[in-house]
This record gives C-alpha cells, structure tokens and sequence, in this order.
C-alpha cells in the first residue's frame, strides 16, 4: 500500500513537469503576425507619409490637365467628377481661322512684345505641321504651317501677330475659349489665292481643324475666319469688282463647310502713299455693308501713323497688339448679341452702319483717339 502511494506521487510530480515545459515552449496567448500585420494598417499614421511611400498612380489625370484648371470653384465631388467639370469647361469652343498676307502673318512683328496666352483663353490647332493635337497659343503664331503646294512662308516671314491680343480679348469679353488656326501667306494677291493647289490647302486646313475637335469631343459654338488682305491686289490695281467675286469664290467652300462669318480688317497704308490702298478699303467696306456674310472687323490700320510701321508696308507689333484687340470686340459683339457693331471708319470718320440696320438703334464702336495713344503701355 505505501508503494502504491510512492508511486502514484511519482507519477503526479512527472506530469507537472511535463505540462510546465509545454506551456513554455507553445505561449497560447500571443496573437498571430497576420493578425499583428492587419492591426498595424488600420493604425492612423503618427506621421505623414512621404512621396515615395506613396507613389502617383498611373492612372492620375496629366499634370497639363490639372494646370489647364483656373476655376476657384471646383466642385468636392468625386475625382470623376471633378474631370467631367473640367472636360465640359474647356471643350467647349470656337474656331476660327486667321487669314490674309503679310500683315496677318506678321511680317514686322516682334513675338517678345506679344502677349501670352492662357491655355484657358485658346490654342492653336496645327491643320499642316502637327494636326493631332492642340498647342498653346505663342508667336510667331503659324511659323510652323507651311505647304509647299499651297500657303508657304520663306523662312523668318512670321516674326509676331495680332492672334495672340484677339484670342486674350476675346476670351476676356466671351467667356469662350479659342481654337485658334493659319491660314496666311504674305505678297498673295488674289490671284495666288485661286490656285487649285492653295484652295485645296484651304479648304484642308478648314475640314481637318473642324473633323479634330469634332472627333476629339469638343463642342463648336461658332467658325469664324479675319481677313487682312488687299495690299497686293491694290497694287496690281485689281479691278475692286473683280476682288469681290474672288473673295466670294475663296470662301464659298468654307462657307458651304460651316463657316459662319468673315470678318475683315481693312488694310492702311504705305509709308509714302495714304492713298494707294484705298480702291480695295472702299469694295471691304461695301461688302461687308451689303451681305450678311462678312462684317467689318476694324479699320484702325486706316488711322495708324506711319511711326509704328517697319517698312512700306508692314506694322509694328503694337500696332498689330492693337489690331487684334479691336477686331476681338467686334467679333465678340456678334457672338453675344447675333449682330453687328457700327464700326467706327478711322479713315473718314462716323461710322459703317449695315444695311438694314437703324443707325440711331445701332451699337457703335468707341473709337479711339490714335494721336492721344501710347501703344506701348496700353497694348
């Protein structure tokens, strides 16, 4: 009996022992790693987390995109949303087409005394060089749209235009954002104009710039083309008749296109004769009285002194800064009210009235005082 209870006691101090080493070796209580990984995630950070922890997703909209935003009142709304406010505000545009020879392409300008360009205000679509995409708005506006079998400037023709002051102008007073297109050449009178071959380039530069935006979702509000032109025709002494049907036969493709309206700046002048423009000024100005086609843009070059001009021909980049801003609010005119203003004549004084409009009902231009202007600081 005693060693019976010897060694039932042996046997109670041996399975002490065992259970004493297997609750060291195994610890029940500690929790798991996974468990310990998932608790630390949903742990707030006690610091920020840096770049590289926190890699930009491919996926993020292009920093050009995020920059092309001016608004202050995005909406805080999904990031979606906020893409389709933006796509909605800048795809919503007009086309237009800047046209004619020397002085719409700038051959006196300076491009360092232009203005710059918001991508907001426009861009420029490239019909020639590059016509899959939109650039920003800079001068030489349209150095790089040369066709050799149509519209070609020799090297260094463009030096700075009045595209940059109209699209600023004109954004400022619409609220419409620009596409912004060249089609101009210097020294062409009509005659060169009329080549099968140019008004193929024309008219291409037309169908490509509608057929992108188109493509591209944008939505066109209206297609405008300015007309600076006559010099050279003026020259040759081109009948002003004659001129007229021209003009009509160059924009009747582009009219049958979608092109809604032609805007003409009226040239000036040469340093040595006021007068040698004048047959051509005098047909525009018909024109644009008598059909609902073409309007006046502006006459100013009619008034500038021949201080600002380069040459016999060509003007300062003030003068076209200038140029651009006047033919902007008469353009603008029309797109927000769907009619003409009363051109001041710069020339002759008063005003061009429309046919059919009533002079004392017509809004009329607010001429300014050339001799008093200080181009400089103003434009």
């Amino acid at each position: 009996m005693h060693m019976k209870r010897l060694a039932c006691l042996l046997l109670s101090v041996l399975l002490a022992v065992i259970m004493l080493g297997g609750c060291g070796s195994s610890p029940t209580t500690d929790v798991p790693e996974e468990t310990q990984a998932a608790e630390e995630v949903t742990k707030a950070p006690e610091e920020p987390a840096t770049e590289a922890e926190n890699p930009v997703q491919e996926e993020s909209a292009p920093a050009a995109e995020i920059e092309d935003y001016t608004g202050d009142d995005r909406p805080d709304n999904s990031e979606d949303q906020q893409d389709d406010d933006e796509s909605e505000e800048i795809k919503d545009v007009d086309l237009i087409f800047f046209m004619g020879q020397s002085n719409m392409s700038g051959a006196a300008g300076d491009a360092s005394q232009a203005p710059y360009v918001p991508p907001e205000a426009g861009m420029e679509f490239r019909s020639v060089s590059d016509p899959t995409t939109l650039y920003p708005v800079t001068e030489p506006f349209g150095v790089n749209e040369n066709n050799p079998t149509g519209l070609y400037e020799y090297p260094g023709a463009k030096k700075g235009s009045m595209v940059s002051a109209f699209v600023n102008e004109y954004h400022e007073l619409t609220g419409r954002r620009v596409i912004a297109v060249s089609v101009s050449m210097g020294a062409t009178d009509m005659s060169r104009w009329l080549l099968p071959s140019v008004m193929a380039d024309v008219k291409g530069r037309f169908d490509r710039a509608k057929a992108y935006l188109t493509d591209n979702g944008y939505n066109i509000g209206h297609i405008y083309a300015l007309w600076l032109h006559g010099e050279s025709d003026a020259i040759e002494k081109t009948d002003p008749a004659v001129y007229r049907g021209d003009l009509d036969e160059i924009m009747r493709p582009l009219f049958i296109g979608g092109l809604q309206k032609v805007f003409i700046i009226t040239p000036g002048r040469t340093i040595d004769y006021r007068d040698i423009f004048l047959p051509i000024i005098e047909e525009q100005k018909e024109i644009c009285r008598e059909s609902g086609y073409y309007a006046l843009a502006t006459t100013v070059l009619t008034g500038v002194s021949t201080e600002f001009m380069r040459d016999q021909y060509h003007y300062d980049q003030h003068v076209l800064n200038l140029v651009g801003l006047l033919s902007a609010r008469s353009v603008a005119y029309f797109t927000e009210h769907g009619k003409e203003m009363a051109v001041y004549d710069y020339r002759e004084g008063g005003y061009i009235i429309p046919e059919g409009v009533d002079e004392d009902s017509a809004y009329k231009e607010e001429p300014i005082e050339l001799e008093d202007l200080n181009i400089d600081e103003e434009y």
